[in-house]
């Protein structure tokens, strides 16, 4: 009788000392709305970051841009769990260039992007493309 209430107790003890499963609930992350800028899997443009890239300086006017020197921008935008660009911001110095990041980060918006994924599951991810030219 002894040695059963001793494996009795060893059990429960196990039981409730055992680590939680760290892997998080399905419907804890897909009703997660948190932007992310860490990520296990990084988001993908169809062809790759270097055709994303080149995309962007095909479709990049420079004619539009006022000034000399040098000029620097960053356009930031998230990539959703759907995998559409939303919330584009631009900063810089040059007002003219912010315009035209932001429109040519508009026309390639039509293309879905693979999300971002933490432990398997799509989220937000922000996106940043700094950008420095000297005119």
């Amino acid at each position: 009788m002894k040695k059963l209430i001793v494996l009795v107790l060893l059990i429960s003890f196990a039981k409730v000392f055992a680590q939680e499963n760290a892997m998080p609930n399905k419907e804890i992350v897909s009703s997660n709305n948190n932007i992310y800028e860490e990520v296990d899997k990084m988001p993908e443009y169809p062809g790759g970051l270097n055709l994303f890239r080149k995309n962007f300086s095909q479709n990049f006017d420079i004619s539009k841009i006022n000034g000399s020197g040098t000029m620097k921008s960053e356009v930031q935008f998230v990539i959703s769990k759907e995998g559409m660009i939303t919330d584009i911001t631009v900063t810089g110095n040059n007002r003219s260039m912010n315009k035209e990041m932001e429109r040519t980060i508009k026309a390639l918006s039509i293309t879905r992007w693979k999300p971002a994924e933490i432990k398997g599951y799509p989220v937000k991810y922000k996106f940043r493309l700094p950008m420095t030219m000297n005119l």
